[in-house]
Formats: C-alpha cells, structure tokens, sequence
C-alpha cells in the first residue's frame, strides 16, 4: 500500500513540475517583436482552440463565410497543387487548402454551432498572429467600395482621369535573381535600354505625364473621391445615364506609400485622436489650396481595370462583405480561412451616431493586401458597398485586436506531452 501511495505522490508530484515548467515558460513575455525581423516564419505562432472557445459563439451564421471560402477554393484550385501556403513554422500544400476550405464550407453551411465548434477543435488548427507586441494586438482598420460620379468621356464637369494599367509600366520578380530577394519585386519602365523608377503621383497628376495615350478608364468629377478610390483599391463610377461603371485594382507604380493622415498629424493639421477617413476629408475640402501638395507627398499611384463583377481582391477572387480581409501577403497566407477578433461600431436610429462598440469575433478569410497594410500588427476588413459600409470604414482603428488563422490538422498529427498539458491548462 505505501508503495502504491508512494507511485501517485511521484506521478503528482512529476504533474506539478511540468505544469509548473509550462507555466514558467508561458509567463515569460519577451520584448516586442521587431517588425523588421518578422518573416513569414515567424508571423504566427500554433495555440489551443480552448483560447478562444469563449467568443466562437459571437459568429453563428456563417453562410457568407462559406461564400467567401468558395472564393478561395477557386484560388487554391487554380495553382499548382504542390504550392505551398505557409502558417508561421507550418506549410500546407494548396491543394491541401483546397480541399480543407470545401470540407469547410460543408460544414459551416449544415452544422449548428456547438458541433460545429468541436469540428473545428478535432479537425484544424488555430494560428495567433504574433502582432506589434507581446500579446499579439494588431490594429483593425476597414475599407469599403466606393460610389463616384463620373463619364466615359472628359468634360468640364468630369476633368479627373481614372487610369488603367500603363503598357510600359513593368514589374521585375527579383526572386529570380537571388533567394535574398525572396518574395520581392520592383516596379519601373524601360528607358533608353534602362529600367527606371515608374511615375509618380505628382508626375501622373501634376505634369499629366499619361495624358493622350489613351488609358483613360474614366473621368470623374471629384479630385478627393479619386483619391480615396486609390485608397480602397475598387469602387463603382455612376454614369450620367444612370449606369455604373466598376473598376478594380489592376496595378500600382511601384512607388512607396505615404499616408497623408500621418502627415496631417505631423503638420498639427488634425489631433491623432480625431483622425480618421471623414476627417480628411473634411480638411481637404477646407483646404483646397493645400489638397495637391497632400496628395503628391503619397507618390504611391494605382491603375485600375473594368470589372464585370464585385470587387476584386489581390488574389484574383471576388471579396465578401464582412468576410474577406486584408493583410501583408509576405507574411500570411493567401486565401486562408481565418478569425478576427475586434469592436464594431453600433449605429442609434439616426444611422449616423455610434451609439456603442461591441466586442465581436469574425470567422474571416485573407483575401486581399494593401500599400499602408504592412506588419503583424495591421489587418484592413473590408465592409462591403453603401452607406453604412462607408461610415464603418471611416471610423475603423481599433488597436488591441487579434488575428488567427485556421488550417487543416494533419490526420497523423501527434499529440505530445506538451501539446496534450497546453489543452489542459487552457481549459
């Protein structure tokens, strides 16, 4: 009997050294990460779904988060199998992908939540963005799909030109040359047997370089509205006649992005904590003297192309309302499914008016990127077409968020002491 006694103080005793070990180890926070050195290796980190398991329940109907993973089938279809998608220290093959975004799909559009949740848990795994800091926050932004008036021709009225993507505009994969490279590409033109730097804005839109070589898309009537439309990358163009033109990314001058916000904060023109898309805006209609000399400190330019469909993202696929997401692309992976943990806005009766900021958690997928989206710590959410679209994009900068992405688990995966005592512990 003491031997027996004996046995379970030594297995309890050898519990409480390793819990105690993990819970050291979890306990250490290091610095922050530096945004500099984080890779696509790096970017995530794999946790227990037991982290989260007290907000699945926020998103239950999921029928447009199936809709927008159809989206990334056909992405994931259309490369080669072999592809591969990288979580952090993890790689999944496309087709891999492919086919845990179907499974997905079935199960999101049949299943209630609480089996569905445990789906979830039994069948994928859970990825943490390492973020800006030790806890993994990222700021959230939104972007949305502007209306502009605008014609097909030029007229006194519609005198700003929506440009398609220029032919001597050129993009050179540096990855060819070097594996320093990886993932790295420059844009330019050639001139006289030399690659150049492409145009600027201020030679697109000052000195009208483009003019009379016919890539005039459109021309619509207001300056600022263009230039937001460059902001959110796809927008729709009212016709006189009552049609609508859409248009979408097609290409950028390879030019580094400059955020006039930034600047305006700089400039003590508007206070960090009143800044935001309205208040832009706003100041440049106050101040149209200075508007040129703000739009040309962003040099970064974006060509468009006429769209058939809904808007576009960066992987070639339709984006969904309060799905689909922007975020770096040399640092997570394209087309993943993902969840989105942020405060939303809720409007009172006038539609205007935020009345509260509700926590929420949203079943995501990564879908599209953007010039100012750089780092761990920034997502950019897209919010679909209208006004409510815009006014929550306009207003969208909630830091102290937090971005995951989901993967299938290998049906081989292994189930170590470590893995097995993380669960535990997080329950």
């Amino acid at each position: 009997m003491n031997l027996y006694l004996h046995l379970i103080r030594m297995r309890t005793s050898l519990f409480l050294l390793w819990a105690g070990m993990f819970l050291w180890v979890a306990g250490c926070s290091g610095p922050p990460p530096d945004t500099k050195k984080i890779t696509d290796e790096t970017s995530l980190t794999q946790i227990s779904w037991n982290q989260v398991s007290k907000v699945l329940n926020h998103d239950a109907d999921l029928t447009t988060w199936a809709d927008a993973l159809e989206a990334s089938v056909t992405y994931y279809s259309n490369l080669d199998p072999d592809t591969p998608i990288r979580f952090g220290p993890r790689v999944f093959k496309a087709s891999t992908m492919a086919e845990a975004c179907k499974e997905l799909i079935q199960a999101a559009r049949t299943m209630a939540p609480a089996p569905f949740q445990a789906h979830l848990k039994k069948n994928y795994l859970l990825f943490h963005a390492v973020g800006s800091d030790p806890q993994g926050d990222v700021m959230v932004t939104a972007y949305y799909e502007p209306l502009l008036k605008g014609a097909l021709t030029q007229t006194k009225n519609f005198n700003h030109p929506i440009y398609r993507r220029p032919n001597d505009l050129v993009e050179v994969d540096l990855t060819q040359w070097s594996t320093d490279y990886k993932d790295k590409k420059i844009v330019g033109r050639i001139d006289k047997g030399r690659l150049l730097p492409y145009f600027d804005r201020a030679k697109i839109d000052q000195e009208k370089v483009l003019k009379g070589k016919g890539l005039e898309l459109a021309w619509v009537e207001d300056p600022i509205d263009l230039f937001f439309l460059h902001i959110q990358g796809s927008g729709r163009v009212q016709l006189p006649d009552g049609s609508t033109l859409r248009v979408g990314y097609a290409a950028t001058n390879g030019q580094p992005y400059r955020s006039i916000g930034a600047l305006l904060i700089e400039e003590n023109q508007i206070t960090r904590e009143n800044m935001s898309l309205p208040a832009i805006r706003q100041w440049l209609k106050e101040n149209p003297k200075q508007r040129d000399r703000i739009f040309y400190a962003n040099p970064s330019y974006v060509f468009f192309r006429k769209l058939e469909g809904p808007a576009v993202g960066n992987i070639g696929v339709p984006l969904t309302a309060e799905r689909s997401m922007a975020t770096d692309a040399h640092l997570f992976p394209k087309g993943a499914p993902g969840l989105l943990y942020v405060t939303f806005p809720e409007f009172a009766d006038d539609g205007v008016t935020v009345a509260n900021w509700k926590p929420t958690l949203r079943f995501t997928v990564n879908q599209d990127t953007g010039g100012a989206i750089k780092g761990a710590g920034r997502v950019d959410y897209f919010m679909g077409f209208g006004d409510k679209a815009l006014r929550t994009a306009g207003i969208m900068k909630q830091k102290g968020s937090s971005l995951y992405f989901i993967a299938p688990r290998p049906t081989d995966e292994p189930r170590g002491m470590f893995t097995w005592l993380r669960e535990l512990l997080n329950d």
